[in-house]
């Protein structure tokens, strides 16, 4: 299979930059960029994929996921790690790719295959006010918006392909919005978000109570 470096933390005018570097900003309805939102392309021209071999890591640190939205291609490695000094028990919603496990302090869990794309909605067990999403596509020109509301990606064959930009909080059809381009050396392309996001939801208890480390 091969192997591919798909996103890039280079802008696409650094002249370190591959000449089929693709750019592309999100902003929100009042034109400002957003970060941490998930863009990925999708061939539409039988173009050959690679596949990204980076393990994804995904924390449960402060009693909540750490990041909150994960993104990952299908079949990849998916770590989870316990940071905190308590159990977890993580589960799976509302997704084809459903799992469900106990994970002490300090342990990792990499049993969880994905092989499908979903969105998975992430929860706790334990403690009812975690939440998290792991986005599963399937290709592997995926990434998460920088602070400016940029994502970067070197692609490796031009031609066609639809581009998805994801957020769980996105006030749009299934949380997402999506463009059918024509990709040529040095692409740029924007979205614009035509509802103001929701928020997201708070990770942290109402009270004080907590369940003891040794949870079995």
């Amino acid at each position: 299979m091969l192997s591919t470096k798909s996103y890039s933390s280079n802008r696409c005018d650094d002249v370190n930059s591959n000449k089929n570097c693709v750019q592309i900003f999100v902003e929100s309805n009042t034109g400002q960029g957003l970060k941490d939102l998930v863009v990925y392309l999708e061939p539409l021209d039988g173009q050959k994929l690679g596949h990204k071999s980076e393990p994804l890591v995904i924390n449960q640190e402060g009693r909540a996921f750490d990041p909150y939205i994960s993104v990952s291609q299908v079949d990849s490695n998916v770590n989870f790690v316990n940071k905190d000094d308590i159990t977890h028990h993580i589960y799976s919603a509302g997704s084809e790719n459903k799992f469900s496990f106990k994970i002490k302090s300090g342990e990792t869990n990499a049993s969880v295959e994905f092989t499908q794309p979903a969105e998975v909605a992430m929860g706790c067990n334990i403690h009812d006010w975690m939440s998290g999403f792991l986005l599963v596509v399937n290709t592997p020109y995926f990434a998460k918006t920088n602070a400016q509301g940029y994502a970067y990606f070197d692609i490796t064959e031009l031609g066609k392909y639809k581009i998805v930009v994801w957020h769980p909080q996105m006030n749009n059809t299934d949380n997402r919005m999506i463009k059918e381009v024509s990709v040529a050396p040095n692409s740029q392309f924007s979205f614009k978000l035509k509802n103001e996001m929701a928020g997201i939801p708070v990770q942290e208890s109402d009270d004080d109570f907590d369940f003891l480390s040794d949870y079995e």
